[in-house]
């Protein structure tokens, strides 16, 4: 007690060891208890809003503030799709089911994917909305998040998101502020919501039964209409909530040839405007079924903050619009050029074969200098795919001067036509070897090259220039690397090659540098002496070697290998997986080889070659050692066999590899038949004549 006051007065004693421990114990009770007002970051949502019969351009021909602001301010990007025949919304609803373009890629993907996915994820699902007609139900869109079984969370799909309306057709449109008022009801407890607008699909099959100018006017006052309705959206969705619209197909305004490309505008609310970056394709502003199915997932699985699954990159709807033009252009001069080409090549080969045994010597000899030049056509695709011109008259008149300039200058340049023959097969393979290391921007401009419409491949070797590339390097350079003085570099020099057309910042064709790898073993084990051949295949091995390792530690930005995938699956037993990949890869060649009786032509083709060269090689294999040709050809044509087994549309591949030696065969059946063959069968003519008489 304190002298001087009334009261007690105590004082803790922190010398104690039972307060101390006490008041730790304390602390770490306080340390557990979660803050107030803090837990764990709320879960990403994403309302997926589908329009069909609209693309981006139609948002310039009216007043849709909220639409033109989501294409300046948001990422937007095409989508490739691969659809038989014509485009239509069911067809890319599947498709974005599946996860895929088509059953016959990947590793057959079954109806509902991302449903069924999302689902098992413990995500809530809701769709609504439809596209009825009086005379037809039309909820198609929800097999876009529907599993296996097309079944979703939620889905409202009655009158009840109708509105009556007496100058729309029939009376009644989609009710957009019942939509909005829904969406933020189910919010809370879903984690996907598609938004199905209708009204462009209705009025699509209205068409028929309306005015053009009736049409427009409805279609602009729909599309006012959803403007608004994505405005509000913007405006009242909560925090984390991630806006995507889906623009399923094309306008309908167009000429009927709709590019594969469902257009794709997200607002995320974080991160640049521009264009979407995929390394799928490679091409600033297109993706893929897959990347968008990857996207899908994201946005719905993934914390906020979490990292994105699509980059972006600088760039505008005009550009995009200008290049998805352009690859349109593209490939309907593709489809008419290569199909004059391959008729003219299939005339002029019959031909040459015929007229020998006519006495037409004068075509014979025409044949026989303009045949040779048609071989080169590829090369001149390549020389001329920077002017990516779209103007008719002009690329024809290009594609005809510009090969036969090349064949009139090598002819100038060298001895005989056999020397100029080899020369430009050398300038076609260092020049598709310099485009691959310089990232293969003149391929695919070329009409040979990668169409991103058709949605086969996007960049690297295309099968297409893959078989030229065969063909023209191993036909016009086997003997060289064999003889050279510097050929005990030789597997160096092919490894070097393989390993660009094998890695996935060069070629990214692993059946490619399969049939290269098999080609660089028939050309190493021919060195002389025995040990300069070893020491080649040595070399060629640790090139490989050295190459896949690096590549396997470090795959870099764009991706992975066939191999790294394949090897992947190996180490994880997944054999199924494995055999569905051989199961694909074979049914794919086969539909090639039936899409035309022409793939059946090539096939006897080939083995015409291979029993040739096996005849050949017993009769007159000295005289043949002295000719170029003749162990390059040997060499391509064997190559060729490989290529066609181990690439998924190898037939593609063999066509262009087997028309150089085809061609230089032709032409020398011309020179060194075509003078007297006709004169032989007329002497022998006459002297059956005379041994009858007699």
């Amino acid at each position: 007690m304190i002298k001087g006051k009334g009261k007690k007065r105590y004082r803790i004693d922190w010398q104690r060891p039972d307060l101390r421990l006490g008041l730790i114990l304390f602390l770490l009770v306080l340390a557990v208890q979660p803050v107030a007002g803090a837990g764990p970051p709320p879960r990403a949502k994403l309302i997926l809003v589908n329009l069909t019969r609209v693309a981006f351009a139609d948002f310039d021909t009216g007043n849709y503030p909220h639409l033109q602001q989501l294409l300046t301010e948001g990422q937007l990007g095409l989508v490739s799709v691969r659809v038989t025949g014509r485009l239509t919304p069911e067809k890319i609803y599947q498709a974005v089911s599946r996860g895929a373009s088509d059953p016959n890629q990947g590793f057959y993907p079954e109806q509902g994917r991302i449903g069924t996915l999302l689902r098992q994820a413990g995500k809530r699902l809701a769709f609504l909305g439809n596209a009825d007609l009086p005379w037809q139900v039309n909820r198609r869109a929800q097999l876009m998040i529907g599993d296996h079984r097309g079944e979703v969370d939620w889905a409202v799909t009655d009158r009840r998101i109708l509105a009556a309306d007496p100058e729309f057709p029939f009376g009644f449109r989609t009710d957009y502020q019942k939509l909005e008022q829904l969406i933020l009801e189910l919010l809370p407890v879903t984690d996907l919501i598609l938004v199905e607008t209708g009204d462009l699909e209705r009025l699509e099959g209205y068409r028929g039964l309306l005015t053009e100018e009736r049409w427009r006017y409805l279609r602009a006052e729909s599309l006012i209409r959803i403007d608004a309705f994505l405005g509000r959206l913007r405006a009242t969705a909560p925090p984390g909530t991630n806006l995507l619209v889906f623009l399923a197909t094309p306008s309908s305004t167009g000429d009927g040839n709709d590019l594969p490309f469902p257009s794709l505008l997200m607002d995320q609310r974080k991160g640049r405007p521009g264009l979407l970056a995929s390394h799928s394709t490679r091409e600033p502003g297109l993706i893929t079924i897959g990347d968008l199915t990857a996207l899908l997932l994201s946005l719905v699985g993934q914390e906020q903050g979490e990292t994105e699954v699509l980059g972006t990159s600088v760039g505008t709807w005009p550009m995009l619009a200008a290049k998805s033009r352009y690859w349109s252009v593209n490939l309907r001069q593709r489809e008419i050029i290569l199909r004059v080409y391959l008729y003219l090549l299939i005339i002029m080969l019959m031909l040459a074969l015929v007229l020998p045994f006519t006495p037409g010597r004068r075509w014979a000899g025409l044949i026989r200098k303009i045949l040779p030049a048609l071989a080169f056509l590829p090369l001149t695709f390549l020389l001329i795919a920077v002017l990516k011109i779209t103007n008719w008259p002009l690329l024809v008149m290009l594609l005809l001067s510009v090969t036969g300039a090349l064949w009139a200058l090598a002819c100038r340049l060298f001895a005989n036509s056999l020397q100029a023959y080899r020369a430009l097969l050398l300038g076609t393979a260092v020049l598709i070897i310099t485009d691959l290391a310089l990232g293969s921007s003149l391929m695919q401009a070329s009409l040979l090259g990668p169409s991103p419409v058709l949605g086969l491949r996007f960049y690297g070797l295309g099968n297409e220039y893959l078989g030229v590339f065969l063909g023209a390097f191993l036909f016009g350079t086997a003997a060289f690397l064999l003889r050279w003085p510097g050929r005990q570099w030789t597997g160096v020099v092919l490894g070097v090659i393989a390993l660009l057309i094998f890695s996935p910042d060069g070629g990214a064709n692993f059946g490619g540098g399969v049939a290269l790898t098999y080609a660089a073993w028939l050309i190493c084990r021919r060195i002389q002496p025995p040990p300069a051949a070893r020491k080649n295949l040595l070399l060629f091995a640790l090139c490989l070697g050295v190459g896949f390792g690096l590549h396997t530690l470090w795959p870099g930005a764009s991706g992975t290998t066939h191999l790294h995938n394949a090897l992947q699956l190996l180490r994880a037993g997944a054999w199924e997986q494995l055999l569905a990949i051989a199961v694909r890869k074979f049914r794919m060649n086969l539909e090639l080889i039936n899409y035309s009786p022409w793939g059946y032509v090539l096939l006897l083709i080939l083995i015409f070659f291979m029993v040739g060269i096996k005849l050949t090689e017993r009769t007159t294999r000295s005289n043949q050692e002295k000719e170029w040709y003749w162990l390059g050809g040997r060499i391509a044509v064997r190559t060729g066999l490989v290529a066609f087994f181990v690439n998924d549309s190898g037939i593609v591949v063999l066509a262009p590899l087997l028309l150089y030696p085809l061609i230089l065969l032709a032409e020398q059946w011309l020179a060194r038949e075509g003078v007297d063959l006709f004169a032989r069968f007329k002497q022998g003519e006459k002297r059956g004549v005379g041994i009858g008489k007699n």
